[in-house]
């Protein structure tokens, strides 16, 4: 993996891999550049993946948020990565979940001069609940599910950050995996999947493979940042002239797909795409839609260089 530095000095992990236009595809939480493989290896003859591990996961686990506002922090790391494989040329640009979130983010900080098309997958334009928006996170469940988190988000809170894992009371350990596991079962559509990802992320062993935990205090502000932040970006929307796809999972849990489609609406000439059979993770219960519709996507126009 190579490595890229971010503007305060951290080493971000970054995997490349195959050859053609650059395509940057930024991870969820609790995923890392790992996922992107098996919808990027089909398309390796064509673009050149460049697939960041954000502060927190993968490779890049033991890195801290540079910000208290972690989508700033990441979306800060997202130009270092554009800025570094760019090279004088628009690259396309695609994020999942929290990686959607921190590419408009970004666009929205550093402009989207540097993007020649953005593909947003299974992600709300706005990811707080409230009048008139019930298409938040977690959806209907969502303002229960995030009232949950605060007693464990509070006692985290009074803890030094530099304290292992290990050494953290058995009690806030065990609901802090508790609610990484509702999590991953949230995200996830299928039954068995969901009760898979439920039992092993309460195995600490294997939890820790799954969503490493070592680095507690970055997974605590990104729980943190979604119980706080409202994350709006519908008033950006109609400023991001980018061509764009929005792809939706119709089942999902986390996202809503009418709010993702209230979002293709407000962006000028964007393309929907609804996976029927899909929830929030299309790239597992879609791959085939998913690698064709990043391969339609991201294909320059015949005859014309990345930079037109």
């Amino acid at each position: 993996m190579a490595r890229v530095t971010a503007h305060d000095g951290a080493r971000l992990k970054v995997r490349e891999i195959g050859r053609g236009p650059v395509v940057i595809l930024v991870h969820g939480f609790g995923m890392d550049s790992r996922h992107w493989l098996p919808i990027v290896l089909p398309l390796a003859h064509r673009f050149r993946f460049v697939l960041p591990d954000l502060r927190g996961f993968g490779g890049s686990s033991r890195l801290a948020c540079s910000e208290a506002c972690v989508l700033t922090s990441h979306a800060r790391d997202l130009d270092a990565v554009i800025r570094e494989y760019s090279v004088g040329e628009p690259v396309g640009l695609g994020g999942i979940s929290m990686g959607a979130s921190t590419s408009l983010r970004y666009m929205e900080l550093f402009g989207s001069r540097a993007v020649r098309h953005y593909v947003n997958i299974d992600q709300s334009p706005c990811i707080a609940h409230g009048p008139g928006w019930p298409w938040g996170i977690f959806g209907e469940h969502g303002p229960h599910r995030i009232q949950s988190w605060w007693p464990l988000l509070e006692q985290l809170a009074r803890i030094d950050p530099e304290t292992p894992f290990a050494q953290l009371p058995m009690a806030l350990r065990h609901q802090f995996q508790e609610d990484l596991a509702e999590f991953m079962e949230v995200a996830l559509s299928r039954r068995w999947m969901k009760w898979a990802a439920g039992r092993l992320m309460r195995v600490p062993g294997i939890a820790r493979q799954l969503v490493p935990v070592d680095n507690w205090y970055t997974l605590y502000q990104h729980m943190r940042a979604y119980a706080e932040q409202g994350y709006d970006f519908r008033g950006f929307l109609p400023e991001l002239m980018v061509p764009t796809t929005v792809m939706a999972g119709r089942r999902s849990e986390m996202y809503p797909w009418p709010g993702q489609a209230v979002m293709a609406d407000l962006i000028p000439g964007a393309r929907m795409v609804t996976l029927e059979k899909s929830g929030h993770v299309p790239l597992i219960d879609q791959p085939l839609a998913c690698i064709r519709t990043l391969g339609e996507a991201f294909e320059l126009t015949p005859g014309l260089p990345a930079g037109c």
